[in-house]
């Protein structure tokens, strides 16, 4: 068959889905657009998305000729976006650049990618978006990004694993069809299926090729890639801080920061004032309250799982309660300056111990999982009976010397370092980290040395730590910036801004 001898969708096939929803021009308003689409692919069933673009077809529209030639054309342009995809993951650290992006940025693209595909020429136009209800921008944007990266990942391994076609697997859409289908049977929610005619199958196999080919080929796969690729050429706006962070690494860092992006959360969580409990833990079905006088003066919420718990904690909460905006604070709500980070981040727990009115020497040593070496356990013993100190150094007679740190964000990340090698001796990365900016910092004080420090750290760390500072320092010379704790916390601004805790230590 002749590509010549397929129309174009504008020729014979009329926006059935868009006219029908009332969807926004995506070139008027993209955000409109996208938002309109999600509510109507949210509202529909697979097969009322069927039978709607199946009203102009009849038994005669596709022949078996025209099936064959759509999937001979569907898997030419899915091996050409697996090399792409495949080229972009391992040389062009495309993943980690994804996800330092801040989110404004990521919806841009996302947005560009969906209007791509809307744009390009298949039978239905833009009314495919109804066939793919995975590809939304909110799914993309969980994770810091990662959803993106493992929806691109999913595409990848499937369009590679295969010779033929290939057909992203999705139980809402299979529900619109009685044909075999090798994930027929991971769709938990398929009710049984009745005879379909031969032209309403037909055009759910032109449909579900249609759906692959809005999802990859030159579409929304390869829109949305290459808007991001063509902003890392033109060194664009929003761009700029990532390239700095990849151009000036080895790389670890920036994979360390895109990784820590991935685990923050999207949202606050909500909690019980009382009880603490999220809604999660209650079970489905749970609807919270909030107090009613609070969000009416204060615009502002505080929440209860139950008028059992709003009574327990009222004793509490009425002494602020349409005065005050004062919660408990509790861990990854909004009272929490640090919800972002999970339950389990040992940092962020650590400064969510910290007292209400607190400054950076109490951020002190954490405990202990394992055993420190004895050099590592007096210097241990030290800090925590002088809290202004960030460490203690010794002259080759003994004589000790308290190093402290004037500039308040290097001190946390020295901090933050110390707290980390001090509870696994055993990991010598933030140990490094403290001995190559003493280093810099310490090494002609008076009745110090070069070799007077290393001798201390290895007595606290092992003799490892040498060869690890050495390598260190290596990294930052060829980066021809400072230390890693002053390069870290520049780097670290960039791509997360100022944390609003920062500012309070």
């Amino acid at each position: 068959m002749d590509i010549a001898a397929v129309k174009k969708p504008t020729d014979f096939l009329p926006p059935l889905l868009s006219k029908k929803f009332n969807i926004t021009d995506v070139n008027q308003d993209a955000l409109k657009w996208n938002k309109e689409w999600e509510a109507a692919i949210a509202s529909s069933t697979a097969a009322d998305v069927l039978k709607e673009i199946s009203h102009f077809l009849d038994d005669s529209f596709f022949t078996p000729d025209n099936i064959e030639f759509f999937h001979r054309d569907l898997r030419g342009v899915q091996g050409h976006v697996a090399e792409i995809l495949r080229s972009l993951f391992n040389k062009g650290h495309f993943d980690t650049i994804w996800l330092l992006l801040n989110v404004a940025e990521q919806r841009r693209h996302i947005l560009e990618g969906l209007k791509g595909a809307s744009e390009a020429p298949t039978f239905w136009g833009q009314d495919c978006r109804a066939f793919c209800p995975e590809v939304t921008v909110s799914n993309f944007l969980t994770q810091g990004g990662k959803g993106f990266v493992d929806f691109l990942t999913r595409v990848l391994e499937i369009t590679e694993s295969s010779t033929k076609p290939a057909f992203l697997p999705n139980s809402w859409w299979e529900q619109a069809s009685d044909l075999p289908n090798p994930w027929w049977g991971q769709a938990s929610d398929v009710s049984p299926r009745k005879e379909i005619s031969q032209s309403t199958k037909l055009s759910f196999e032109v449909a579900t090729i249609n759906r692959n080919k809005f999802i990859g080929k030159w579409h929304f796969v390869m829109s949305s890639v290459l808007s991001i690729v063509r902003d890392i050429a033109d060194r664009s706006e929003g761009m700029k801080g990532v390239l700095h962070i990849m151009e000036n690494t080895e790389g670890y860092i920036a994979r360390s920061l895109a990784e820590v992006k991935t685990t923050l959360r999207d949202k606050p969580l909500i909690r019980c004032e009382n009880c603490m409990k999220t809604p999660e833990d209650i079970g489905q079905g749970v609807r919270f309250m909030v107090c009613s006088v609070c969000k009416t003066k204060l615009k502002f919420e505080v929440h209860y799982c139950s008028q059992s718990c709003q009574r327990d904690h009222w004793s509490v909460h009425k002494k602020a309660c349409g005065k005050k905006k004062v919660t408990r604070g509790l861990s990854g709500t909004k009272g929490d300056s640090l919800w972002a980070f999970s339950d389990s981040d040992p940092v962020a727990n650590l400064l969510r111990n910290l007292p209400e009115r607190f400054t950076l020497r109490d951020i002190g040593v954490n405990p202990c999982k394992g055993k420190r070496s004895p050099a590592a356990e007096r210097q241990a013993v030290m800090l925590e009976a002088d809290k202004d100190a960030d460490y203690f150094l010794f002259t080759a007679s003994g004589e000790r010397v308290r190093f402290v740190i004037d500039d308040r964000g290097a001190k946390m990340i020295f901090r933050t370092n110390r707290g980390v090698a001090m509870m696994q001796p055993t990991d010598t990365a933030s140990a490094s980290a403290l001995g190559e900016y003493m280093l810099r910092l310490m090494s002609k004080y008076p009745g110090l040395s070069r070799d007077i420090i290393l001798k201390q750290l290895c007595a606290e760390y092992g003799d490892d730590i040498t060869e690890d500072i050495v390598q260190l320092e290596r990294q930052s010379q060829e980066r021809g910036t400072g230390t890693f704790i002053e390069f870290f916390l520049k780097d670290w601004s960039k791509v997360f801004g100022n944390f609003s805790w920062l500012a309070l230590l």
